[in-house]
């Protein structure tokens, strides 16, 4: 899907509106798999190796992912199927305790930030944890815009979400891991709204600038006439 930058320009004023590029995209992590990505153990603090590390890979549906692992669940435990994500200690290690974040872009760029309004994911299946999962999602600047949490009962039946917190770029999902052995740890059909595509600031510029010389130039052809 391309995105594309919307520019609206009327009597030489440029303006710039938002882009919306529909998504409504649900990642169920399961072959086939983009980018080499193999799954590794799920086990805590497994050594990940460099095939199982979640990045890029999810670019094309506008996504990034950070510190986040792809592991292969026990039977019954993915509610995909078999894969889901893991978090990704500073040892290289896999630790459910450590956040996982989810960046949102103009799909296949990098370099174009978007927002979103919504995001959700399903937990695994297994256990009774009473881990607390904090969803905490943030604009572009790092701001702060909400959270929702999560008490891991071991029968989450849809999906855990942040929504109605207004559009933000990035999202966080963090666990006070209180028991490392039992579920609601893993992260499965990550799902998200449709991206809204910022304006890029130095086409907005390079653009404002043209039209300004346009005007200043309708402005001096003008003036010499009258002289």
């Amino acid at each position: 899907m391309n995105s594309k930058l919307c520019v609206t320009i009327w009597a030489t004023i440029a303006f710039f509106v938002p882009c919306y590029v529909t998504a409504n995209t649900v990642i169920d992590f399961e072959n086939p798999l983009p980018g080499d990505l193999v799954a590794t153990s799920y086990l805590q603090s497994t050594i990940i190796p460099a095939s199982a590390r979640v990045t890029d890979q999810y670019l094309n549906d506008g996504l990034m992912i950070d510190g986040a692992a792809l592991v292969a669940l026990p039977s019954a435990a993915a509610p995909s199927g078999i894969n889901a994500l893991a978090g990704i200690d500073d040892n290289g290690r896999i630790d459910y305790d450590t956040p996982v974040t989810f960046s949102f872009f103009a799909p296949g760029n990098d370099k174009v930030m978007g927002t979103t309004d919504f995001f959700g994911y399903s937990a695994d299946l297994f256990g009774s944890s009473a881990n607390i999962i904090t969803i905490s999602a943030y604009d572009f600047d790092g701001s702060l815009v909400g959270q929702a949490s999560y008490t891991e009962t071991g029968d989450f039946t849809a999906p855990l979400t942040i929504s109605g917190v207004g559009q933000f770029h990035r999202v966080t999902v963090d666990q006070t891991l209180f028991n490392t052995s039992s579920g609601g740890i893993a992260l499965d059909l990550v799902q998200f709204g449709d991206i809204s595509i910022a304006a890029v600031p130095e086409l907005q510029t390079y653009t404002m600038l043209l039209a300004g010389l346009g005007l200043l130039g309708f402005m001096l052809h003008r003036k010499k006439q009258n002289i």
